[in-house]
């Protein structure tokens, strides 16, 4: 099952042939999305760069989230004023319409997780009640400190508006 990998889209190798999952994707200027170039007619897959674009349980993914295409054009021709739609999967691909050319960093890393946003975290979790106990005796100076609070902040920073937090000390 061959889809349109974002990233990988209107690419070429050096024998001028498209790249796998990177085929013709036509982009147009579009004045709803900013003049963006996007696809009203297809919307792409974009993975981060620590995922497998041909992992069995991303095509698998990819291949049953197909039928949102029909969907969001729909969705687009009868309420224009709708942007972007998007599906965010627990396996780490996000299906983006309109389809658009997704470019890396300047290292050449796509860092963009869906798993990460809270729009995607509120949807995909319930809500927690959580206690988070803290050693502050003297054996906790320095580094062992650092990593603590390091820990709490990626603790927290995981947590909604329907979460419950207290830390002791």
């Amino acid at each position: 099952f061959d889809y349109y990998n974002s990233l990988l889209i209107n690419e070429k190798d050096e024998n001028d042939n498209y790249v796998e999952l990177g085929d013709e994707f036509i982009l147009e200027p579009n004045e709803h999305f900013n003049n963006l170039l996007v696809n009203t007619t297809y919307s792409d897959i974009q993975l981060p760069t620590n995922v497998y674009n041909k992992d069995p349980d991303i095509l698998n993914g990819v291949y049953m989230s197909e039928a949102l295409n029909p969907i969001f054009v729909d969705n687009f021709e009868r309420d224009p004023t709708l942007t972007w739609q998007y599906f965010g999967s627990s396996t780490g691909f996000f299906r983006l319409y309109p389809g658009i050319k997704w470019l890396p960093d300047e290292n050449g890393v796509i860092s963009f997780d869906c798993r990460n946003r809270g729009w995607y975290i509120q949807a995909a979790t319930s809500p927690k009640d959580i206690v988070i106990i803290v050693d502050v005796s003297g054996s906790m100076k320095g580094l062992r400190m650092t990593i603590a609070k390091h820990t709490i902040v990626t603790i927290l920073d995981t947590l909604g508006e329907n979460d419950f937090v207290n830390i002791i000390a």
